[in-house]
């Protein structure tokens, strides 16, 4: 491995994910500032310390892949977050595309979490390769999840006909109310009179 690479791993890899997660909350998360931090400090061991490039860049690129690790996870945490709030809003998901968002939604979530469990496996066997894979599938599916799920005007439009549902129901429930209370006065009119003799 040599410095050049390292460079290369970062620009395509790291900083590609570092900037999607920096973009979210206009901050950068400790975790990825401290690997990145660490991966540069070697790097500057071949220049100041006159360390081996082929050493110093093998540990830079090791922290860089487990800052982008923490990258990945990062991103799946927010994902987690923003599916909850999405999950706690007052709106009935099933009004959305004649009932068919909310087990979409369901089902594709369900994608994501077992394929992140599984690259959360291949993380602790030597094939690093293959969480990566894994983890980029991950960021691909979150993707397409947050473009297909979180549109604000589908979720706009559901709270809408959730309130107007609602206000249906209210309404119904006022006229079944008078219109019950019509019958009752007119079959048993007696009642009423005895009612308030009492």
């Amino acid at each position: 491995m040599t410095e050049k690479d390292v460079y290369q791993f970062y620009n395509e890899k790291v900083k590609i994910l570092y900037s999607e997660i920096e973009a979210r909350n206009n901050n950068l998360p400790v975790e990825l500032l401290f690997e990145i931090h660490a991966a540069f400090d070697h790097l500057k061991r071949i220049h100041i310390d006159g360390e081996s490039e082929a050493h110093c860049a093998e540990k830079a690129h090791s922290h860089l892949k487990r800052g982008l690790l923490d990258a990945f996870k990062l991103k799946l945490k927010y994902h987690n977050d923003d599916y909850e709030k999405l999950l706690k809003m007052k709106t009935d998901l099933r009004f959305i595309d004649n009932g068919k968002f909310l087990p979409s939604l369901l089902g594709k979530r369900k994608i994501i979490i077992d394929l992140a469990k599984e690259a959360r496996l291949f993380e602790g066997k030597t094939d690093i390769d293959s969480a990566f894979e894994k983890w980029y599938e991950v960021s691909g599916l979150i993707d397409q999840f947050e473009k297909e799920f979180f549109d604000p005007a589908k979720l706009q439009w559901a709270k809408k006909m959730n309130f107007f549902h609602n206000f249906m129901g209210f309404i119904a429930g006022i006229i079944t109310g008078i219109i019950g209370s019509a019958i009752v006065q007119y079959i048993f009119p007696g009642i009423f009179k005895f009612l308030k003799r009492q």
